[in-house]
Parts: structure tokens; sequence; C-alpha cells
């Protein structure tokens, strides 16, 4: 599994995201709903509570798209791998819903509930996307899964 150091040019809005999505992966490998855990670490940041539950959805929403659970991190790791790259780099360049479902950064286009899913989170945390070419790739940039150990 490839591992990314931390970005310290990184959004505050992205350290929550990067954050929710490691305590959603934590609760959901400890077979525990995951919503509760978010809606607790939204208080504690004092976020809107639309913020977890947007949050919740794109999660799940991602995980179905992808036909595969996500990964991350412990919280307090401070490499990224993969699915949590590529998280922050659909927050930060999907389209608008209602807009093209393509764009020079995702060219294979984005399921419409994902856009939708996406523009909620942004518009709970204040989130103005980057799009920036740093998170530009010719493939999807979820990509393959890390091969699991075989002992799990």
């Amino acid at each position: 599994m490839l591992l990314g150091k931390i970005d310290p040019e990184l959004s505050w809005c992205d350290f929550v995201v990067l954050r929710m999505l490691r305590r959603w992966v934590a609760a959901r490998t400890a077979l525990v709903r995951p919503l509760p855990s978010l809606v607790s670490l939204a208080a504690e940041l004092d976020l809107p509570f639309e913020t977890a539950v947007g949050l919740d959805s794109l999660f799940q929403l991602t995980e179905n798209c992808l036909g595969r659970k996500l990964q991350a991190e412990c919280c307090c790791c401070r490499e990224l791998v993969p699915d949590e790259r590529a998280i922050l780099a659909l927050m930060a360049t999907a389209p608008a819903p209602l807009g093209a479902r393509t764009s020079p950064v995702i060219p294979h286009g984005l399921p419409g509930v994902l856009c939708w899913a996406v523009a909620t989170v942004r518009s709970a945390l204040g989130y103005v996307p980057a799009g920036t070419a740093r998170h530009s790739s010719a493939r999807c940039p979820f990509g393959a899964p890390a091969a699991q150990p075989a002992s799990a």
C-alpha cells in the first residue's frame, strides 16, 4: 500500500473530512454504526449535525460505487493511504450536481449521487473546492484496493 505524508497545505475542511473518514472506518471495522460517532466528533469540532450525516452518506455511497470497503489509517497517523487521498480529491474536484458529470480532473465522470453527497458536505463545512492540478489523474484516484493480510 502506497502511503504519503499528510500535506501541511491541507485546509481545515480537508482535515475534518480526513478525521471523519478515519473515525467512520474505525467504527465500521469495530462493527458499530459509524453515524453516532461522527455526530459526536462533529459536536466536538463545533460543526453542524449535517456535516456528520453528509459524510456518513458520502462514505457509504463511495463504497457502494466502488464495490468495496474504504480503507483509512488510524486517527493519529501522519500518513495518508490511497483511499484517504482519493476522498480528499473527490471533495476538491467533484463537479456541481446539476453541472457536467465530468471535469478535466475527473475524466471518467462521477455518478450524480456522489456529486450531490459532496455538495451537501461542502455546504455544511463551508468548503470551497480547490480543483487543483495536484488531484489531476487520468485514472480513478481510488485505484485498486490494497491487499488484505491473509490472517484477516
